[in-house]
């Protein structure tokens, strides 16, 4: 037969029978004449349905990978995951010839308000302010002989490119290099990481001279491996491992010690420690208990650790504040 039933085009151009007379009203489909009068409902050639799919345009269903990645300022590796844990709901649908995936607006929009935290956290893990080719970090210190002083600067995916402190003034990364030959002052090194527990966390002022001086500090004797970074507007929020710093000014020790929102500090001619409030501490549980923290978790969109944290620090909190 060379003709397709209103049924059989809502199938072959993957759209429902209501919107296969929609676009026969608007002209876009043509029916054919049913001189015999044997069939109930509209006939169309195969040859006119098999030449407007070929031409029809791509109305997606949702938000593909990519644009989901960057609506949440992530990459398309981390929006999979959420996808095989079952936190995001997403669609299967034929698009110009082949399956895509799929994510509703609604749904994307539900998920980023309730895995704020989790997003935020993977996000920082994935070290968007460093290059790990070139070996160069956000705000690291470029400097030539026309222009002392440039700041390398990234916000989340965006480019690459300078900034001059004393004028707030912007370069692209090629206009830096090429046109102010600027060259790092210092590599800003992976390393190795360490073992210690928990993380500090710094939230500094972006474009102030002493967060300029701590970063130096931080990328000339930290490895990048220890530490993850986000802009958030006006601020830079810093996670760390513990260390130790052994040319800081008191100046600076006193400006760290008061943005910080976790961990400690500790300084003391010249020295500077700062460390997470963490301490590592291993139990057996048994395989339901375990069970019950990862279903926990995944609701909560955070870690297991943070689960059995939580429960634990609220019971302590709970009999501390009875024995007052």
């Amino acid at each position: 037969m060379n003709y397709y039933t209103t049924k059989e085009v809502a199938a072959r151009i993957n759209r429902s029978t209501v919107t296969v007379h929609k676009y026969v009203q608007e002209g876009k489909l043509k029916p054919v004449e049913d001189l015999w009068g044997g069939h109930h409902g509209l006939l169309f050639e195969k040859a006119h349905i098999d030449s407007f799919v070929a031409n029809m345009p791509d109305e997606k269903p949702g938000y593909t990978l990519s644009e989901a990645a960057k609506t949440l300022e992530t990459n398309r590796t981390t929006v999979q995951s959420y996808l095989n844990e079952g936190l995001l709901p997403y669609i299967k649908h034929q698009s110009r010839g082949r399956t895509v995936t799929f994510i509703k607006e609604n749904d994307l929009k539900e998920f980023s308000e309730i895995y704020e935290k989790r997003i935020r956290e993977d996000r920082l893990k994935q070290r968007q302010f460093y290059n790990r080719k070139k070996k160069e970090a956000v705000y690291q210190l470029f400097s030539s002989p026309s222009l002392p002083e440039a700041r390398l600067f990234r916000k989340r995916l965006g480019e690459w490119h300078f900034i001059i402190p004393q004028t707030g003034k912007e370069l692209s990364y090629n206009e830096g290099i090429y046109q102010y030959q600027l060259s790092p002052v210092y590599p800003v090194e992976f390393g190795k990481r360490i073992g210690t527990p928990g993380y500090a966390k710094i939230n500094l002022p972006l474009r102030y001279s002493l967060t300029y001086q701590f970063i130096d500090l931080l990328y000339q004797d930290a490895f990048v491996v220890n530490m993850y970074m986000d802009i958030l507007q006006d601020r830079m929020i810093i996670l760390m491992k513990d260390h130790v710093f052994y040319n800081a000014s008191e100046e600076l020790a006193e400006f760290i010690s008061s943005r910080l929102e976790e961990g400690k500090s500790y300084y003391k001619q010249g020295i500077l420690a700062i460390e997470s409030e963490q301490d590592t501490l291993s139990i057996r549980l048994s395989r339901e208990t375990k069970q019950w923290i990862k279903q926990l978790s995944n609701e909560k969109g955070t870690s297991m650790q943070d689960i059995a944290r939580e429960i634990i620090e609220e019971k302590y909190r709970s009999i501390h504040s009875h024995s007052i």
